[in-house]
């Protein structure tokens, strides 16, 4: 019988003994989770792997992986259901089985945020009796599907309660991660006699939401629905008609910045997209089947790319209504973009310039609805030095 212990060999050995050769191995291995479970064979592998600087140069190797989206439509399905992009690795094959997790609250998913999906439930309530007094509750739910451990599986936030009426012109969550936690911002902007922005802030710890600033200005005239804001560092981006309004959270200061010469935020034309190293945004635009992406850094526009979408595919659009052409989603950091086009939804990687049909409507649907693509969560979830259970 052969003995289990049994050192290495002395060559394996001298590779593993010696700490630069062995990040080297480490850093290659690929994925998050090949790299958690490189972590647990032993302490001195999980502070190769945990070290900040590696983490940098994993990510710049290996950037944070799209393992599909989710389309969330009201009818006649009522639910988000989750498409795989495919092919992808078997590696992975356990990662993407957990993506379709039980929406046990309820709720309407309003997003998906580095492997965590966000849903939003509305409850109503009588406040007076007296006075006839209504008002509503929403109720943010943060989902983790990538997550071994059920127990944090789900977060329910505080509730953040309005009077009725209270008509937002438009209003979106924003999430932030900060250190071993959350910062969650819930902007609104409503039209009373002026246009009023407000901003409610949760923090990791917090028992309830806060009002974290109010501000009138008319530079919020006619918000836009569609396209969605972008929270990048610090600062609020989200469109206007005729403008990007910016929202320092830090100095409670807002600011404009014009758009590119030709470019006007037409429905499901434009959208934004954050930088990766928070310096500014992108703004992607779609014009006859041209797809410009702009870069906002500092002061100035500059047009960074452009991509023919019939050149990139063209059999794909031969067939087509393309006159209706739209942007659905638009991925962090320019990596992607989800387009609508007839009754279908086409994935484009704008670095690799594919494009293809990832899902195709039904004769019982009416819309497409949203789609919010899940990434892979980064950085990995590591063990702790005691026996506990971990992400992945």
């Amino acid at each position: 019988m052969q003995d289990e212990a049994r050192p290495p060999p002395a060559c394996v050995s001298k590779v593993l003994d010696d700490d630069n050769l062995l990040t080297e191995i480490i850093v290659r291995v690929g994925f998050p989770t090949s790299l958690v479970h490189a972590a647990c064979v032993c302490r001195r592998w999980l502070s190769h792997a945990s070290d900040r600087a590696f983490l940098r140069r994993f990510r710049e190797l290996h950037p944070p992986r799209l393992l599909g989206f989710y389309l969330a439509q009201s009818y006649p399905y009522n639910a988000a259901r989750f498409f795989p992009m495919l092919p992808q690795p078997p590696e992975l094959a356990a990662v993407i089985r957990r993506t379709n997790f039980s929406k046990k609250e309820g709720g309407t998913m309003v997003g998906c945020s580095n492997g965590s999906v966000l849903t939003r439930r509305i409850n109503f309530s009588v406040l007076s009796l007296t006075n006839s007094v209504l008002a509503y509750e929403l109720v943010f739910a943060v989902h983790s599907p990538l997550c071994y451990d059920n127990d944090h599986g789900m977060a329910i936030l505080p509730g953040l309660q309005f009077t009725m009426p209270c008509l937002h012109n438009w209003a979106q969550l924003f999430s932030k991660e900060e250190g071993d936690g959350s910062s969650y911002f819930y902007v609104t902007v409503e039209d009373t006699m002026h246009y009023r922005m407000n901003v409610y802030m949760l923090q990791t710890g917090d028992d309830a939401w806060h009002k974290h600033l109010t501000l009138g200005s008319d530079r919020l005239l006619h918000p836009q629905s569609r396209p969605k804001g972008v929270l990048v560092d610090n600062k609020i981006y989200f469109a206007t008609d005729n403008a990007i309004v910016v929202l320092d959270l830090t100095s409670s200061i807002l600011s404009t910045i014009q758009l590119p010469h030709g470019v006007g935020f037409d429905l499901g034309t434009t959208m934004l997209s954050r930088v990766d190293d928070g310096s500014g945004v992108y703004l992607i635009h779609i014009k006859e089947l041209q797809l410009h992406i702009w870069l906002h850094n500092g002061d100035n526009w500059l047009l960074v790319d452009t991509i023919c979408l019939s050149e990139t595919c063209a059999g794909l659009l031969e067939d087509e209504p393309t006159a209706d052409i739209q942007i659905n989603h638009v991925g962090d950091y320019n990596g992607f973009v989800f387009l609508e086009m007839g009754r279908s939804a086409l994935y484009l990687d704008v670095r690799r310039r594919r494009l293809c049909k990832v899902y195709e409507m039904t004769t019982e649907e009416k819309c497409l609805g949203n789609i919010y693509p899940l990434m892979m969560t980064w950085p990995p979830i590591f063990p702790t030095l005691r026996p506990a259970r971990f992400a992945f």
